[in-house]
């Protein structure tokens, strides 16, 4: 068995079988030594305020109570100061027994005073961990927001998070 974080050759081993998917191919560089870089989606949605799916619930079917209005990231938008949205990812994840993953903003997404959060399918617990265990699915979603300025120009294909897998 092996210890440690994944290796890129690893990594993209789980692409090839499917417990990594993908709504556009992956970008050169994405997949680093040892994790994998998370996208923007081609839309954000504008939420009321931050939430979590919660035990057996998924984080579209809440979208619904929470959904202000919905912006088109594939030429850019601005993220209002204050406002948090909801943007699908382009990755996620179905893994196999023994593999657990662990999801963390990138330090550009800090500098730019954005916080943001994986949010996953009914979270585990109440902090809604984006740690995601063996035979769990990782959705598409991610919540940012700006709380100093509006932020620039958010993009599809952004880059804003890596997940980083381990055997348990």
């Amino acid at each position: 068995m092996t210890t440690g974080v994944l290796s890129d050759t690893e990594i993209s081993a789980l692409l090839a079988r499917g417990e990594i998917t993908v709504t556009q191919p992956v970008a050169e560089g994405q997949i680093q030594p040892a994790s994998l870089d998370l996208r923007l989606g081609q839309v954000a949605y504008r939420v009321r305020a931050s939430f979590l799916a919660g035990k057996g619930r998924r984080v579209e079917s809440r979208l619904e109570e929470f959904e202000m209005h919905r912006m088109d990231l594939s030429k850019g938008a601005v993220l209002e100061k204050g406002a948090v949205y909801l943007v699908p990812l382009m990755e996620g994840l179905a893994l196999p027994a023994g593999i657990t993953a662990v999801a963390n903003a990138k330090s550009s997404t800090g500098r730019l005073d954005l916080l943001t959060r994986v949010i996953t399918d009914e979270a585990p617990n109440s902090t809604g961990s984006a740690r995601v265990t063996q035979a769990r699915s990782m959705p598409r979603s991610a919540r940012a927001a700006s709380r100093c300025w509006s932020a620039p120009p958010a993009c599809a294909s952004t880059r804003f998070a890596s997940v980083k897998a381990k055997p348990c």
